[in-house]
């Protein structure tokens, strides 16, 4: 019961800190659940407890999708998650989250001490953020950090980050989950059982994050809070893939 326990707790922070920031899910439940449960595990559970929460949030906010913007990112990625699915089968995982999680950090720092990011004023190089969520995606269900990157260089609201970010994280999830069921990743009776458990966290964070977002109006506020938490969501994937957790 303690190990459901902590699952059902890591899955409602990880679905609040989604719903408040558009990201984060993946991020966080990858890194916590991984001091307790294996990759065959978290791998193709977690983007399906994704799609479900994810699915409330873009049903009620639909109309704030910027959709030139994700359907540039989600052909990009297409190709790519497959590829990822099969890193993170046969791949070394120590490498690919060490690598991620460098990433992570080294951009975070920039951001955080940076007078000013470069700003994007058009979706021209939205394939190569694509393609690198894609790739982390389908490896180890972080497609987060390139994707928010993108939404950050590009200006956007956090109302519409929040929820532009989601349809695009749906739309990787999709193929992740797809690439899973092709490779046999649910034959373990056990993930049913840990979706049924953790699922109605979900539907409780959901709401709250929408709340919580709402008191963002400032761009540059809501983007300081972010960098915050991709930095330590970089360490703490860097110090577990290194075994130091």
């Amino acid at each position: 019961m303690l190990i459901i326990a902590f699952m059902v707790l890591t899955v409602f922070i990880g679905s609040l800190i989604n719903s408040t920031f558009g990201f984060g899910f993946s991020l966080f439940c990858m890194s916590v659940l991984s001091l307790s449960f294996t990759l065959e595990i978290t791998g193709p559970l977690i983007p399906v407890l994704f799609i479900g929460g994810s699915t409330i949030i873009l049903i009620n906010d639909y109309k704030k999708i910027k959709f030139r913007s994700i359907s540039i990112l989600a052909l990009s990625s297409f190709m790519i998650v497959p590829i990822g699915v099969y890193l993170s089968k046969y791949g070394d995982e120590r490498l690919i989250k060490t690598l991620l999680g460098t990433f992570i950090v080294l951009f975070s720092i920039y951001s955080i001490t940076s007078p000013k990011l470069p700003a994007l004023k058009n979706d021209k190089t939205g394939p190569l953020f694509g393609i690198l969520s894609g790739l982390f995606g389908g490896a180890c269900n972080i497609a987060g950090p390139p994707a928010v990157i993108y939404a950050t260089l590009r200006g956007w609201k956090p109302s519409e980050s929040r929820v532009t970010l989601q349809a695009f994280f749906w739309f990787i999830n999709l193929i992740i989950v797809s690439s899973h069921l092709y490779v046999g990743s649910y034959k373990e009776a056990i993930l049913f059982k840990y979706f049924i458990c953790s699922f109605p966290a979900m539907l409780i964070a959901v709401p709250i994050g929408k709340k919580i977002n709402s008191l963002f109006e400032n761009p540059s506020e809501f983007n300081k809070y972010v960098y915050i938490l991709m930095l330590l969501s970089g360490l703490l994937l860097i110090f577990k893939a290194n075994g130091y957790l």
